[in-house]
């Protein structure tokens, strides 16, 4: 890099110490040439300037005739809105009708009147010049008759005098528009005159520069040729500097990234299979480390690419001051960094690099005023201990990065074989999940209850997706939706439960179930960069179905992300008449000031809570606290993974609204819920603090 930098820098000052002109020229005397060269010039630029005042001139005239023309071509148009709003005024029922037409009626009038006035007189306000030939006046007086005359038919209609004022309006109207077509037609023709007198003069014009130019050449350039042929010398001789440092710049851009400095993929490989070779020379070993920024695309979809291109350059910055100079940098793409590290003898002197680079990534960066935080993820890979194929070990280091973005991210992971195993896997699923995706016979939603507290009748249900793969069978979602939020699948299959669980509901109603709502977990990516609201507005139409049973659920973090437009997002679900909750509450940001900022129907307090609600614990405390906050604010307060009856009469002591969780319905079939509905029967709590004392009630 040091070699191709430095000779890069020694071009370019060359080429910027170039003269403009070389020795030859300082021994000329320009004098000499200066006198024979003014007059021809001087009459050059004379009918250069004159060609130039004559072009705008007609150039200016011009766009006034289109002004013109357009304007003309209007009156057309307000005559049929003129004629329009006389026959509706005519033919008007209502009072509020006959307003409304009157006012059409008298708009139209003052267009045709004004405009007009600014054909013939000019008019600023316009653009119209007004200054019309004799021919133009003569057929504008001509129309003006018709136009009066139109005009006052218009006013008998609004005065109310029917039918005679009907009739004559589109006489007149029809004969005003015949005219106006005419003189359209005069105008564009007059136009078409001025252009060709231009493309006259400017012939003239051009002829007259072409013979002085020609004289220029004859008699003046002999005396000027040496200078000239001194002149591309010097030219060749600076372009011979510039193809130099062109060739410089471009085998630099063959080997390094153009945006951030570091060594490219092709150095990269060059320097790493140079490495392996040493390596295996000097009984040493060789790492690799796959370094990739932690949802680096929010930062470029939320900021912008100005933003992500200078949070690159300083992750640049930061890992050349991890390393040493003897090691090897390099930005593959995007948002990934390799890092070759040569001369250790221990592979747990990596975890120790790894761990500084960590550190010195996580760090705030302070960029365009605004502090951002970005972690990574790295996967680590040692020759000979993992294999000594250039290709195979970098696929194996980007095989552990992915392991440690799957182990919670911000940390590193040495490549084990069973990774491997495991990536081959992962792959297959998200092809799996592709193909599922498109045909749909794999996926199916399957819905648990949810029970009033107070009186212990069945208030609603939430959609929860499944996948019935048929080589793996019944897939975990907590394994497959982090993938289809990794690949973006996460978008199309948020939209396709949104379609089914509308479809479900309206299913249940054409049965004559009483009104079921649906909730619907809505992932931040669709929420943010997906097409939510149309979806829900298309899915809405579609099966007629009541806003109000869809209940669209969000986490903090989603709401937090992008606050402006959470609050636009969130106004435009309440203007639909869509419910809106907040999925795990308490585990997130729980601030009573951005809660009152956002159209938030209800709270949902996170599982973690309720867990050890019954023994009086911090979760008790603090389910406690968001059932007071939600209720301050006229929320609705919903407790989810309710799993033992303690649990269920300490949130009902809460005064807690709604429950869900295995105690009380397990996620079940829209046949099964449809049959739960159907049986009409509440819970009702009895004295027996165990699963026993919950039971239905006929």
């Amino acid at each position: 890099m040091g070699t191709n930098a430095t000779a890069l820098t020694s071009n370019r000052r060359q080429a910027r110490r170039s003269p403009s002109v070389g020795p030859a020229f300082e021994t000329q005397n320009p004098d000499r040439l200066v006198g024979r060269y003014v007059i021809g010039l001087a009459a050059i630029a004379a009918l250069a300037v004159t060609s130039s005042l004559a072009v705008g001139r007609v150039l200016a005239r011009q766009e006034s005739d289109a002004r013109v023309v357009n304007a003309a071509a209007g009156q057309v148009t307000t005559s049929f809105e003129l004629e329009r709003a006389g026959s509706g005024l005519a033919l008007s029922g209502s009072f509020e009708e006959r307003e409304a037409f009157l006012a059409a009626l008298e708009s139209a009038k003052d267009q045709i009147v004004r405009t007009h006035l600014g054909l013939s007189l000019g008019s600023d306000s316009l653009g119209l010049p007004g200054d019309n030939s004799v021919r133009v006046t003569a057929m504008l007086e001509s129309v003006e008759s018709h136009l009066y005359s139109m005009l006052e038919a218009a006013e008998v209609i609004a005065a109310g005098s029917e039918p005679v004022g009907t009739a004559a309006l589109n006489a007149w109207a029809g004969l005003f528009r015949s005219e106006m077509g005419t003189l359209v037609f005069e105008y564009e023709r007059e136009a078409e005159d001025r252009v060709r007198s231009l493309e006259k003069t400017e012939i003239i014009l051009l002829e007259a520069m072409l013979v002085l130019l020609v004289i220029e050449g004859v008699f003046l350039f002999r005396p000027a040729a040496k200078r000239i042929r001194l002149g591309w010398r010097e030219r060749e001789r600076r372009h011979s500097v510039e193809r130099n440092y062109d060739q410089v710049r471009l085998n630099y851009l063959a080997q390094f990234d153009p945006l951030t400095g570091l060594a490219n993929r092709s150095l990269l490989w060059d320097r790493l299979d140079h490495a392996i070779v040493r390596a295996r020379r000097e009984g040493g070993i060789v790492t690799l480390m796959f370094v990739d920024l932690d949802d680096f695309k929010a930062v470029n979809d939320q900021f912008g690419h100005g933003t992500g291109d200078a949070l690159l350059k300083n992750v640049a910055e930061r890992l050349e001051g991890t390393v040493r100079e003897s090691d090897t940098i390099a930005r593959l793409g995007g948002d990934e960094f390799t890092v070759v590290l040569e001369g250790q003898h221990r592979p747990e002197f990596a975890g120790v690099v790894a761990r500084n680079i960590l550190d010195a990534l996580a760090a705030p960066y302070r960029i365009g005023g605004r502090e951002i935080f970005m972690t990574a993820s790295i996967g680590i890979v040692v020759y000979p201990l993992d294999g000594d194929i250039v290709d195979d070990l970098v696929r194996d280091a980007d095989t552990a990065m992915y392991a440690a973005k799957e182990a919670g991210r911000n940390n590193f992971q040495f490549f084990t074989p069973e990774l491997r195993a495991q990536t081959t896997e992962r792959l297959k699923l998200i092809d799996s999940l592709r193909r599922a995706l498109a045909a749909g016979d794999q996926l199916r939603l399957v819905y648990q209850p949810k029970f009033g507290v107070a009186g212990g009748k069945l208030v609603g249900v939430e959609a929860l997706l499944r996948w019935q793969h048929p080589e793996f069978g019944l897939v975990s979602p907590s394994r497959f939706i982090p993938l289809a939020e990794e690949t973006d699948l996460i978008i199309p299959l948020g939209r396709w439960v949104i379609e089914q669980a509308c479809e479900q509901a309206a299913r249940w109603r054409d049965e004559g179930l009483s009104a079921l709502p649906v909730s619907i977990n809505v992932s931040s990516r669709q929420f943010h960069y997906g097409d939510l609201i149309q979806t829900v507005e298309a899915a809405l139409r579609r099966f007629g179905l009541d806003p109000g049973l869809v209940e669209l659920e969000l986490t903090e973090g989603t709401l937090i992300e992008d606050v402006e437009l959470a609050r636009r997002m969130l106004e435009r679900l309440r203007e639909i008449g869509v419910r809106v909750s907040v999925d795990d509450f308490g585990t997130g940001y729980s601030s009573l000031s951005y809660l009152k900022q956002f159209p938030i129907d209800a709270l949902k307090i996170d599982r973690s809570f309720i867990d050890g609600i019954a023994d009086h614990s911090d979760g008790a405390a603090i389910s406690t606290a968001i059932i007071r906050m939600g209720h301050s604010l006229r929320m609705e307060v919903i407790a989810e993974g309710v799993e033992t009856v303690d649990q269920l009469e300490v949130l009902r002591e809460l005064d807690c609204d709604v429950v869900q969780g295995f105690l009380l319905g397990k996620p079940d079939t829209p046949e099964e819920i449809a049959s739960l509905v159907q049986a009409g029967k509440p819970f009702a709590m009895g004295s027996t603090p165990d699963r026993a004392a919950l039971r239905l009630e006929g």
